[in-house]
């Protein structure tokens, strides 16, 4: 009897709750005016930005902490934060930020110098163990405070891509001091930032933040968010038609007419990403600039989206992504098969050509299809020129060693943006320096291409370092050590009564601008 009377005060309980809106969202209740319901793919496992690395799960962490600089969603470029200004000295190496006034973490611990000094001094010491700490303090020799509201960087060599990685979500985003002298090694489940929201409630598939009363600026409209993570696509959008969501991340190109025709509002922009066909530049048949440029002019890029990744792309004209380099002057060549026929016939290769192609079987972010079936439409698109390909398929990492093993004649690559800038693309990629770490996988090297990529890294000013890069793509175009094949989709879709989202190609909203009617 005890027993059944416990189970019904348990269901009781648990109406009540459901009834009063305080418990179920996403697959369950719907959301009130003042709560907003994200479904995502999958959630972060700890909320220390210091120690994530997925563009794809850090959404919550941007709503918890914010850094020294931000980027623009629009045009990725760096705007103020905490930081109000900043300037940099000549010689390019020290990087001096000046803090707004009265700013404070959710835990009431005052952000100013001295915090914001111990929070990149830590970074600074994880920088060993982790990837992003590394990319961000790399070039950092040393981090002073001046006064209240200064600090500065000091760096080992002039680097002009380091504004752009303290944008980053990750390694660079200001933490409370006071929280991690609180809870140490466990800080991850108290966070504490300056962000427009705090955490409320954090389990293995959901998320809830709540409106930052410390925050500085306008209070957020949104007074709760709830991440929920939902990996089946489909599922997300019938929570969303199902009025149980308010935004959902990546639904299926397939979805969309159906999600459009009931007035969800879709919004599609190009990733910070490459997906890309490598060749062996030092070794037969590719080590030939001319061969490469055959093989490269012989791909249709609109085709290839279309019909190997069902529409789930964007053409690409260069290798650095249109959020990143827009209104490109260059052009990929087009050649029909004669045109091919009579290149190769030129260079020596009169029966054409046997080859293999070397790829991976996964799906990435910039070929959700699969890296086999992209080789394949390749090699359909290949074979009426007289080039006779071999696909060799393997897992990911497989995959990888394969190419640091030069396996095969050409492969199929890809590369994901960290922090929109020219430079994180075409240096790891093509950087003589780089062929030694594994990254310049095509084994390519170029003295002119590497001065304008060495100049690049040290001058900041934004248009010069704009022609030098444009200058290494006109390099890479007519000496194919690699060409781009496409670069991914993102997308999201949101209820009608959701306004003011802006989403950038890393696949992140502002949280604090979103609001709800």
């Amino acid at each position: 009897m005890r027993k059944l009377l416990f189970i019904l005060f348990s269901l009781f309980a648990f109406y009540a709750v459901v009834k009063s809106g305080a418990a179920v969202f996403g697959e369950g209740g719907a959301p009130g005016k003042n709560d907003l319901v994200i479904l995502q793919g999958s959630l972060p496992d700890n909320l220390d930005p210091a120690r994530n690395s997925s563009f794809e799960n850090v959404l919550p962490l941007t709503g918890i902490y914010e850094g020294l600089v931000r980027l623009n969603p629009h045009t990725l470029e760096p705007e103020p934060c905490l930081a109000e200004s900043w300037n940099v000295s000549e010689d390019g190496r020290r990087w001096t930020f000046h803090l707004k006034p009265g700013l404070y973490f959710s835990d009431g611990t005052a952000c100013d110098a001295e915090a914001v000094k111990s929070s990149m001094a830590r970074s600074m010491v994880l920088k060993d163990s982790v990837s992003y700490c590394a990319l961000v303090f790399n070039p950092v020799s040393s981090i002073e405070s001046e006064g209240k509201y200064t600090v500065s960087f000091t760096l080992k060599y002039p680097y002009a891509p380091f504004l752009k990685n303290l944008a980053l979500p990750f390694g660079a985003p200001v933490v409370s001091p006071g929280a991690l002298s609180r809870y140490g090694d466990q800080f991850w489940r108290h966070p504490s930032g300056t962000g427009p929201y705090l955490l409320k409630e954090m389990a293995r598939s959901r998320i809830v933040l709540l409106a930052n009363p410390r925050y500085r600026g306008q209070p957020a409209s949104i007074r709760r968010i709830v991440f929920e993570a939902l990996p089946d696509s489909r599922r997300r959008a019938k929570s969303l038609l199902d009025g149980k969501a308010d935004i959902i991340f990546q639904p299926d190109r397939e979805l969309l007419d159906s999600l459009q025709a009931r007035n969800m509002k879709v919004i599609s922009v190009p990733g910070v990403d490459v997906s890309y066909l490598g060749f062996y530049t030092d070794k037969p048949p590719f080590n030939n600039k001319f061969v490469r440029a055959a093989v490269a002019g012989a791909l249709d890029r609109e085709k290839i989206v279309a019909g190997a990744l069902g529409g789930e792309g964007v053409p690409a004209s260069g290798l650095v992504p249109p959020p990143v380099m827009t209104e490109k002057k260059t052009g990929l060549p087009r050649y029909s098969p004669d045109q091919v026929r009579r290149i190769l016939h030129r260079e020596g290769h009169p029966a054409g050509l046997e080859v293999t192609l070397a790829t991976y079987e996964d799906a990435r972010r910039y070929c959700p299809a699969g890296g086999k079936a992209l080789a394949e439409e390749i090699k359909r698109q290949l074979e009426p020129a007289g080039i006779r390909v071999t696909v060799r398929s393997r897992p990911w990492n497989d995959h990888k060693e394969a190419i640091y093993e030069r396996s095969g004649h050409f492969f199929l690559y890809g590369w994901t943006g960290d922090n929109g800038d020219a430079d994180n693309f075409i240096y790891p990629l093509l950087a003589s320096s780089q062929v030694e770490h594994g990254l310049n996988a095509s084994g390519y090297k170029n003295s002119r291409l590497d001065v304008y990529l060495q100049t690049a890294r040290r001058v900041t000013d934004f248009k010069s370092r704009d022609y030098l890069y444009r200058q290494a793509e006109e390099i890479i175009l007519e000496e194919v050590p690699v060409t781009a094949i496409n670069h991914s989709m993102i997308r999201i879709a949101h209820r009608p009564a959701v306004t003011g989202i802006h989403l950038s190609g890393f696949g992140l909203i502002d949280l604090q601008a979103a609001k709800k009617n």
